[in-house]
């Protein structure tokens, strides 16, 4: 066993590079792999803090509808508490209460002082009968500080607690909390409602299904609703989002490590068969030789899983930390998970183990001369096999993503029928590639001969007869691309289309709203215009809460919701692009959508009528005339009428919407006016974008430092595997070199092979990348935004490290001994 072990650290010293090289490609794939696992664990904990900061300890939140006429009461309570699945319960009583200072009717929260209550709301104060809770924004509106006496309907209570804003879409609701019996003492006094709370916050064991919990509490009452933190449309949507994002990922993740792996192994494989046929034929045994690469095999994996352990525990302790700060990324936290990484470490030593020992063992029972023969064998075999396989693996990819966008249980089985589209096309174009590959070279070959001359016609040539050995290294970067355009463009995808639903709320750089809802007093007409006086302001526009009319065309009557807007101003400011002239006052603008359905036309006159309390029937409001069809409109309404209708007007002031090119001016100057109008409440794009981003960053961020780090490991994997084939072919260079090609030549034969290798795998990763990207968008249907910058940038990277690093390798080659080099086993 020593001797084996001894010739084993020989025969690594006569390949001490091949061995070096065998190890740092160990080392990256296994970096890749324990960083794509523990990121995709430490994104599963971020969005599970991301949980927990929108709802606490909550599982589930249990009440009734306000339009119902049933309340919880103290025995179904008592019902819920009892289940011995239920671990805490909290009440909460909702209601509404008046701030005396501002004579506003103010959403409000009774809370129990237990733990479930507090992290719900994120308050920390113990809530005493006469102390209050309230959001930043509300405080700031009040110029209130903790300590300040608060006047609620007459009675004054203590501000003990000033709580965050919860504002990721940039427009903060106005909360207080209180004790949750004095809530229900204004519940009464207010709604005339009687009831032990509005809803209860349910904390379930652990272990258990909140989806059976649920079930369980409804049999209490069928009518009761029932929230589970998990299904909300937000985080839901989130979940989805992550996971397609995570498999995919990670599919493209095993698929990079293994090309490395066997591009790598390759050579080395290549170079110990031969030594294997040598030792075979001076009488050594196949158990000999299949002990002799066991040993190899075991000190090469065992030296490459340490090495990538503890470059995963680095990279995740003091690397990510430096890159997020670097590229300005306020990622979450990572954490270095030590019991899970050592189970993936284990899983790569395992599965690296049979890459290297399959075809080894193989290689050591054939006899020497079939050894060389299969080891010169550089075509591949079965293209014929190969152009069927495609076919049908395109089919069934087609099949799939037909089926997932028109069966009928396409929103169950619907991501899962594309993630395996995507996986068979990709698959499908691996098991083609190297039947296309040598017809993309002799394509070249003219091409190439024209601008770059002789030597690219000699580079590209000899690389034809070589595709088997070549395939796996421009797969390799193919996959490499395909991860950075899919991760890229997955995620500028995911950030536009959030900026795009923030703007829909910002049309204007600044946004004015009432508190109060439908309760203002606000006068538009003269809030208007006060707000118009301001220095800083460049245009107004005013918008109303929406009213519900019926349209009469012919003998039908037709539901309308439409807004109170001032037309002109509107237009001024390009919010409404289709009225030509100056409106009168009977001028109705309806939306496209609305005049599609109902067969309107510009120029019609309609009747238009709007309920009546008094006369509990519809009172005519005389006839309007259809002026313009616009495309969008703001809040989706189906109409506008001016103000100065003077019939139309069952409405209140909603919004104003301000543009100005000085914001912080402007703001603070709508600051001034509170004291005179102290319910507005105002948001601004710039913040609620700065805001929006710092968000996406939290819960994106690890996977774009995770997409930079597979980079950078795959690119140095990528190179460290042309540098191997470059040196296994000196003996070529040394021929050519004594046939009158200058050491100058040898080098531009060098980058020519390395660049075609390289523009061809990152154009056709490129396009597999978006075409993959496309696929999978259709699990959420919308708009593709390409991010050129960050697929310009690795490649301008890629080919100009290329380019420098195989410069100097082309020199070194060019400029050796051609007798030494002839005479070496460069095998």
């Amino acid at each position: 066993m020593k001797s084996l072990k001894g010739l084993a650290f020989r025969l690594f010293r006569a390949n001490k590079f091949i061995v070096f090289s065998s190890i740092l490609s160990i080392a990256i794939a296994s970096m890749l792999a324990l960083s794509m696992v523990l990121f995709s664990f430490n994104a599963q904990s971020t969005l599970k803090d991301e949980l927990k900061q929108m709802y606490g300890d909550m599982d589930l939140s249990v009440g009734f509808n306000i339009d119902q006429s049933k309340v919880v009461s103290p025995r179904l309570t008592e019902q819920i508490s009892k289940n011995k699945n239920v671990k805490q319960l909290s009440r909460v009583s909702v209601t509404h209460v008046t701030l005396d200072k501002i004579n506003s009717s103010i959403y409000t929260a009774g809370v129990e002082n237990n733990n479930l209550a507090k992290s719900r709301y994120h308050f920390k104060q113990f809530l005493k009968d006469d102390f209050i809770a309230m959001n930043k924004g509300l405080a700031k509106t009040l110029h209130a500080k903790v300590g300040d006496k608060v006047s609620i309907q007459g009675r004054s209570f203590t501000l003990v607690e000033i709580i965050n804003d919860l504002d990721a879409t940039g427009m903060a609701p106005d909360m207080i909390l209180m004790n949750q019996k004095k809530a229900k003492e204004y519940n009464r006094l207010n709604d005339h409602i009687h009831a032990d709370a509005t809803y209860l916050l349910i904390k379930a064991t652990k272990g258990t299904n909140v989806l059976t919990l649920s079930n369980q509490i409804r049999s209490y009452d069928k009518d009761l609703r029932i929230d589970i933190a998990e299904q909300d449309p937000f985080v839901k949507n989130n979940l989805q989002s992550l996971q397609v994002f995570v498999i995919v990922l990670s599919f493209l993740v095993l698929v990079v490590t293994s090309l490395l792996l066997i591009s790598n192994f390759e050579l080395l494989l290549y170079k110990m068969k031969n030594q294997f046929a040598i030792m075979r034929s001076l009488g050594a045994t196949t158990k000999q030789i299949s002990q002799l690469i066991f040993t190899q095999s075991i000190i090469i994996n065992f030296s490459g899983i340490c090495i990538g352990l503890l470059g995963t525990f680095l990279s995740q302790k003091y690397v990510y930390a430096w890159m997020g700060k670097f590229f300005k990324i306020s990622s979450s936290p990572t954490q270095f998970n030590l019991g899970v990484a050592l189970i993936i470490a284990l899983c790569s030593f395992i599965i690296i183990q049979f890459f290297l020992l399959i075809p080894s063992y193989r290689s050591a029972k054939i006899l020497p001369l079939k050894i060389m023969q299969k080891n010169e064998r550089l075509d591949f075999s079965y293209s014929k096999a190969r152009v069927i396989l495609f076919k049908i693996l395109i089919g069934v990819s087609l099949f799939l993503i037909i089926a997932s966008q028109v069966l009928p249980t396409r929103g169950e089985y619907g991501v899962f029928f594309l993630l395996i589209a995507a996986v068979l096309i990709l698959l499908a174009f691996f098991i083609i590639f190297p039947v296309w590959l040598p017809k993309i070279l002799e394509g070249l070959l003219p091409f190439g001969q024209k601008i770059f001359g002789r030597e690219y016609y000699v580079a590209i040539k000899n690389l034809i007869p070589q595709v088997k050995k070549n395939t796996l290294i421009v797969l390799t970067i193919s996959s490499l691309m395909i991860i950075a355009v899919f991760g890229s463009v997955t995620l500028r995808t995911i950030q536009a289309t959030e900026q795009e639903s923030l703007k829909n709320d910002f049309l204007t750089p600044i946004v004015v709203e009432t508190r109060l809802g439908a309760n203002t007093e606000i006068n538009s007409t003269e809030f208007t215009k006060v707000v118009e006086k301001l220095p800083a302001v460049k245009s107004v526009s005013n918008f109303s809460t929406q009213g519900s009319a019926e349209l009469q065309v012919g003998n039908k009557n037709i539901d309308m919701d439409y807004a109170v807007v001032d037309l002109e101003r509107l237009q001024a400011q390009g919010l409404m692009s289709q009225l030509k002239s100056k409106s009168a006052n009977n001028s109705l603008i309806i939306s496209e959508s609305f005049a599609k359905e109902n067969h309107l036309k510009v120029g019609q006159t309609v009747q238009l009528g709007e309920f009546s309390d008094e006369l509990q029937a519809v009172e005519p409001k005389g006839s309007y005339k259809v002026t313009a069809i616009e495309k969008q409109m703001i809040d989706s309404a189906d109409a506008y009428v001016d103000w100065n209708n003077g019939k139309l007007m069952n409405v209140n002031f909603y919004s104003l919407y301000v543009d100005s090119g000085h914001i912080k001016d402007a703001v603070n100057e709508l600051e001034g006016i509170k004291s005179q109008f102290p319910e507005i409440k105002i948001s601004n794009y710039e913040q609620a974008a700065k805001q929006a981003t710092s968000m996406f960053y939290q819960r994106w961020g690890i996977f774009i430092v995770v997409i930079a780090t597979l980079v950078v490991c795959t690119m140095v994997g990528v190179f460290n595997s042309l540098a191997n084939n470059i040196y296994s072919k000196r003996k070529e260079y040394a021929v050519l070199r004594t046939m009158g090609v200058k050491p100058k030549g040898i080098r531009n034969i060098v980058l020519s092979q390395v660049t075609t290798y390289i523009i061809i795998g990152l154009v056709i990763g490129v396009i597999l990348g978006i075409v993959l990207t496309y696929i999978l968008l259709l699990v959420d249907p919308g708009k593709l935004i390409i991010d050129y910058r960050v697929i310009a940038a690795i490649i301008v990277t890629m080919i100009t490290c290329s380019t420098v690093l195989f410069t100097y390798l082309g020199n070194k080659i060019g400029n050796q001994n051609i007798s030494l080099e002839l005479t070496n086993d460069n095998k």
